[in-house]
């Protein structure tokens, strides 16, 4: 089996909802190959998390701290930087596009989108899953 189709089921693999001819088919891919086993670790860690998330920690009021450090600033007139000249604020920004062009198209080419789309897909429809099930049965 192909590793896309694999890690689309993944899943569902970990949640054993499965027919067994199927799980044995992942199974076996498993074994062989290294990429969807770190797929698995992932998403049976993933799991792992949402099922027992551990204890909630009391978090420390930080407002008033933050709001002191607020007040301390000096006023923006005095915090602003002097400006650039314009022609060289044009050459920046178009040194940026380029640039954020040239590093999209690298992301693109290389998959790393459609990687991320799956994945994403994938947890989604496994937390989408879980939710139904708590929501049928009453718990998790």
């Amino acid at each position: 089996m192909k590793c896309e189709l694999i890690q689309y089921q993944m899943a569902a693999y970990a949640a054993h909802e499965l027919p067994p001819e199927t799980s044995l088919l992942i199974e076996k891919h498993l074994n062989h190959c290294p990429e969807c086993q770190a797929w698995y670790q992932e998403i049976t860690e993933m799991s792992q998390i949402w099922e027992d998330p551990g204890p909630v920690m009391d978090m420390p009021d930080i407002v008033a701290g933050v709001m002191e450090e607020v007040r301390q600033m000096p006023p923006l007139a005095v915090r602003s930087l002097p400006r650039s000249r314009p022609r060289e604020s044009q050459k920046s920004k178009l040194a940026h596009f380029g640039l954020a062009a040239c590093l999209t198209f690298c992301l693109f080419q290389f998959g790393i989108f459609e990687h991320l789309g799956n994945g994403l897909t994938e947890a989604t429809q496994h937390l989408s899953t879980r939710m139904e099930h708590i929501f049928k049965e009453g718990n998790p």
